[in-house]
C-alpha cells in the first residue's frame, strides 16, 4: 500500500508525480466521464487536459460500443482490478494498440493506465504473402479466427510452408497480441523433460528442484500458447494436456493446488494425426479437442500464383539486410522458379532466394545464381516418365492383393529413387508423410 507524508498530500503535487508516469493515467467514473488525466495521457491522444476532461470515453475514442477485453469496461462491471488489450482510435484518426490496466477508487470511478505498444507489437508482425486464391481466402479465414474467443486451434501443413508465421497472424490480431505468445518445438526437447517445461514444479517435487520453477503454461497465461509438432508429443502426457485444455487448469508437478489459466492454445504439425489416431499413436479425445479449429496451409506448388510476389518479396527483405539494391528476378529465373516444384516450400524459396542475393552480381537474380537443384526438376521427370514407360512392368499372370501390388509399387519407387523418399512420394504422387506410414505398414527400410 502505498503511503504520503500528510504535508505532501496536495493536488499540486499528486498532478507533478502523476505528470511524471510514462504511461497515460485516466480517473473516470461510474458513467464513463473521464475526470483527470495526466501529461503522458495527452500526448497519446493528443490533446490537451481541457479538451479531455469531462468527455465520456466512447466519445473520446470514436466507439459507439465497448470493445470486448476493454479494462475501462471490464473495470467498472467487476469493480476489481482489471486489464485488457484495445484498439483506440484516437481523436487525430489514428488507430493504437493499448493495454489497459484499471483499479477501483472506492465506489466513485475507477483509475486507469493506458500503456502504448504499438511500437512494439510492430517488430513481431511477419509480412505473409497471399497472392493466390487459395491463401487469400485462408487469411480471411484466419482474421475471422484471430477475433474469435476460440482457444484450441489446429494447424495442419508440410515441413516450410509457414505455421509459424500463421500462429503469430493468429495472435498478434487477436485480443490477446499484447500479452505473451510462447513458442515450444515439441519434437526438440527430450521426453523427460518434456512435462516439467509444460508444467513446471514445485521445490522438492524431485532431487534436482531446489526451487519453486514456473511451467510454459504458466508463462503463457492470458496470452498463447503455440506447440509446433504436437504429433511428437508422448502419449502419457497427451492426457495431461487434453485436462488443460478442457478445465483451463493444471497443476505443476508436485503442486497440491490446480493454477487457473485464460490461455488460447495453437498446435501444429506436419504428420497426418487421423493416421496416427488409428495407428493408436495420438489420444483420439485429443485430437478433436484440438481440431476445433482446422488450418490446412496447402503446399507451395498448390499456389504457384504466390511464387513469383513471395520472391519479390525476399529480394526486398535481403536488400534491406544486405544493404544491397536489387530490382528483382529475371523473367528466365522466374520461369525455373515456377517449374520447380518446391519441396521445401516456402523455406526453400527462402532459402534458394538468399543466397542468389548473396552470389547474384547484377540487378536482376538470374538463373545461374539459383541452386542447381531447381533447374533439375524438368529433366528428371521427363527421364522418369521415360524410364517408367520402358520398365513398365506387365500385368501379373496370378492375381495379386491391393497391399501386395501396394508394396511392389513402394519398393520400385524406392529402388529407381535410390532411397530418396521425398522423390519417391513425388513418384507416387503422395506425400512424404504418407510414404513414410506405408514404408512402417509394410516394414520397408
Amino acid at each position: 500500500m502505498a503511503k504520503i507524508s500528510p504535508g505532501w498530500q496536495d493536488s499540486a503535487v499528486l498532478g507533478t508525480v502523476f505528470d511524471q508516469l510514462s504511461d497515460a493515467l485516466v480517473l473516470y467514473d461510474s458513467g464513463h466521464v473521464i475526470t483527470g488525466i495526466n501529461a503522458s495521457a495527452e500526448r497519446l491522444f493528443g490533446m490537451s487536459a481541457e479538451e479531455i476532461v469531462g468527455k465520456d470515453c466512447r466519445e473520446l475514442f470514436h466507439c459507439t460500443t465497448c470493445e470486448q477485453g476493454c479494462g475501462i469496461q471490464n473495470g467498472l462491471a467487476s469493480q476489481n482490478t482489471s486489464n485488457g488489450t484495445v484498439r483506440l482510435h484516437l481523436p487525430n484518426g489514428l488507430e493504437r494498440l493499448v493495454v489497459i490496466r484499471t483499479a477501483p477508487i472506492g465506489s466513485e470511478g475507477m483509475v486507469a493506465t493506458i500503456k502504448d505498444v504499438s511500437a512494439e507489437m510492430e517488430p513481431q508482425r511477419r509480412e505473409i504473402v497471399a497472392e493466390s486464391p487459395v491463401m487469400r481466402d485462408l487469411m480471411n479465414f484466419i482474421r475471422r479466427v484471430a477475433v474469435s474467443e476460440a482457444t484450441t486451434i489446429l494447424i495442419e501443413g508440410e515441413n516450410g510452408v509457414g505455421k509459424d508465421l500463421i500462429a503469430k497472424t493468429l495472435h498478434y490480431q487477436s485480443s490477446r497480441q499484447a500479452e505473451p505468445f510462447i513458442a515450444i518445438n515439441c519434437a526438440a526437447i527430450p521426453e523427460t523433460l518434456l512435462e516439467s517445461e509444460l508444467f513446471g514444479y514445485e521445490k522438492g517435487a524431485f532431487t534436482d528442484a531446489r526451487a519453486q520453477k514456473k511451467g510454459i503454461f504458466e508463462l503463457a497465461d492470458k496470452g498463447t500458447l503455440f506447440l509446433d509438432e504436437i504429433g511428437e508429443i508422448p502419449l502419457m502426457l497427451q492426457a495431461k494436456l487434453l485436462r488443460v485444455l478442457e478445465d483451463q487448469c493444471f497443476r505443476r508437478l508436485g503442486g497440491l493446488k490446480d493454477i487457473q489459466l485464460d490461455l488460447r492454445v495453437i498446435a501444429a504439425t506436419n504428420k497426418n494425426l487421423r493416421e496416427a489416431v488409428r495407428e493408436g499413436a495420438f489420444r483420439q479425445d485429443l485430437y478433436y479437442r484440438l481440431n476445433v479449429i482446422h488450418v490446412h496451409i496447402p503446399p507451395l506448388r498448390e499456389r504457384p500464383e504466390d511464387i513469383g510476389p513471395m520472391a519479390q518479396f525476399f529480394v526486398e527483405h535481403y536488400n534491406r539486410k544486405f544493404k544491397r539494391q536489387m530490382q528483382g528476378v529475371s523473367p528466365e529465373a522466374l520461369r525455373m522458379l515456377l517449374d520447380y516444384d518446391w519441396p521445401g516450400n516456402v523455406r526453400e524459396l527462402r532459402n534458394a532466394m538468399e543466397r542468389a542475393m548473396i552470389l547474384e552480381d547484377s540487378s536482376y537474380i538470374t538463373p545461374a545464381s539459383l541452386p542447381m537443384t531447381l533447374g533439375a526438376p524438368a529433366q528428371a521427370a521427363a527421364s522418369t516418365a521415360s524410364a517408367s514407360e520402358s520398365n513398365a512392368a506387365p500385368p501379373p499372370e496370378e492375381a495379386l492383393s491391393l497391399e501386395e501390388n501396394e508394396r511392389r509399387l513402394l519398393i520400385s519407387a524406392l529402388e529407381r529413387t535410390h532411397g530418396n523418399q521425398t522423390q519417391a512420394a513425388r513418384l507416387l504422387r503422395i506425400t512424404r508423410d504418407t510414404l513414410r506410414y506405408k514404408n512402417k505398414k509394410f516394414d520397408l527400410r
